[in-house]
């Protein structure tokens, strides 16, 4: 038969797409909106707190009901991924919108 012709080049497009899906689905699936999220909210005990001293009149200084004991975990690779899938998917939204306007202004 004869020896199987390497294409390397598709293997490795292939790779990064694989790549920029896992990334684009874990951007859009809210995991880094939730880890913000996470941050600034409340504590259970911290409502009931603020609802007290409202009742009462007191001075209230929101940043001491904030729960402020996570880590953060993101790190320089974990913002490199968020940002370069959110620069492809701009690519590829504005791509798509030129595709289709050259197919609106030909028929």
């Amino acid at each position: 038969m004869g020896k199987k012709k390497k294409n390397w080049p598709l293997k490795i497009l292939g790779l990064l797409f694989i790549v920029f899906m896992a990334l684009y689905i874990a951007s859009t699936s809210g995991y880094y909106e939730s880890k913000i999220r996470d941050k600034v909210v409340l504590t259970e005990e911290g409502i009931k707190e603020f609802e007290r001293k409202v009742q009462n009149g007191e001075d209230i200084d929101i940043s001491s009901f904030l729960n402020q004991k996570r880590p953060d975990y993101s790190s320089y690779m974990s913002n490199l991924g968020d940002n370069l899938t959110s620069s492809l998917e701009v690519l590829v939204y504005d791509g798509a919108k030129f595709i289709t306007d050259i197919m609106k202004s030909l028929f």
